[in-house]
C-alpha cells in the first residue's frame, strides 16, 4: 500500500506567502492601465512616459524572468524570493509617492525587478516543498492565482482611483502594496523553508 507523502508543517502560510507575493506581481501588470489616464491627468504626462509607466514594468519583468529563476536556483529560492519582495514592496511605496513621471518610470521598472525575482522562485518553492496531492493542490492554487490576478488587479484598479481616497486619485494602487508586502515578508520569514547549500553559477548578465 502506498503511503502519501506527508504535507509541509504550516503548508497554509507557505502558500499565503508564495502566492500573496505572486499575486502582487501579476496584478500590477494590469491595474495600471486602469489607472493610466488618473496618472496622466495628474501628472501631466506625456503619451511617451505615459506608454514607460506602463510598460517598462512588463518588460523589465518579462526580461528578468529566466535570470532571476537561475539566481533562485544559485543563491536559494527563499532568500531570493524575500529579496523580491522587499524591492516590490519598496518600489510600490516610491511609485506611490513620486512627484513626477520621470521618477515613476524609474520606480516602475525597479518594481517590474523586484516582481521578477519574487515570482520566478514560486512554482520552484511549490515543486520544491510539495509532493503528492498537496503538490497538484498547491499548482490548481498558482493556476487559479496567475488566471485571476490580472482580471483582479482590473476591477480593483477603477475601484481604488474611482474612490479617490483622500484626494489622492491614483496613487493607492501603488500605496496598498506596502503594507500587503510587509506582511508576506513577515510570513516568509518565519514558514518558507531554509535554502539547502548550492554551488555558485556565474550569470551570463551580457546575455541578459
Amino acid at each position: 500500500m502506498t503511503k502519501t507523502p506527508p504535507r509541509p508543517r504550516h503548508s497554509g502560510w507557505l502558500l499565503t506567502a508564495l502566492l500573496g507575493g505572486m499575486f502582487l506581481g501579476n496584478v500590477d501588470i494590469a491595474i495600471v492601465n486602469i489607472a493610466a489616464p488618473s496618472i496622466q491627468h495628474h501628472l501631466h504626462a506625456s503619451g511617451a512616459q505615459l506608454e514607460l509607466i506602463v510598460s517598462g514594468y512588463t518588460l523589465t519583468y518579462a526580461v528578468l524572468l529566466i535570470t532571476s529563476a537561475r539566481l533562485g536556483g544559485a543563491r536559494g529560492y527563499r532568500r531570493m524570493f524575500q529579496l523580491g519582495l522587499a524591492t516590490f514592496t519598496l518600489a510600490s511605496l516610491a511609485c506611490g509617492l513620486a512627484p513626477t513621471p520621470v521618477l515613476l518610470v524609474v520606480a516602475r521598472v525597479v518594481q517590474g525587478a523586484g516582481a521578477a525575482l519574487l515570482t520566478s522562485q514560486v512554482l520552484t518553492a511549490i515543486q520544491l516543498t510539495f509532493q503528492g496531492p498537496a503538490r497538484s493542490r498547491a499548482l490548481g492554487l498558482y493556476t487559479a492565482v496567475l488566471s485571476g490576478s490580472a482580471v483582479f488587479g482590473q476591477v480593483i484598479g477603477g475601484v481604488l482611483v474611482s474612490a479617490d481616497l483622500f484626494g489622492t486619485a491614483w496613487r493607492p494602487i501603488f500605496l496598498i502594496n506596502v503594507p500587503i508586502g510587509l506582511c508576506l515578508i513577515v510570513v516568509g520569514r518565519h514558514f518558507l523553508p531554509a535554502d539547502v547549500q548550492r554551488g555558485t553559477q556565474r550569470m551570463d548578465l551580457g546575455a541578459v
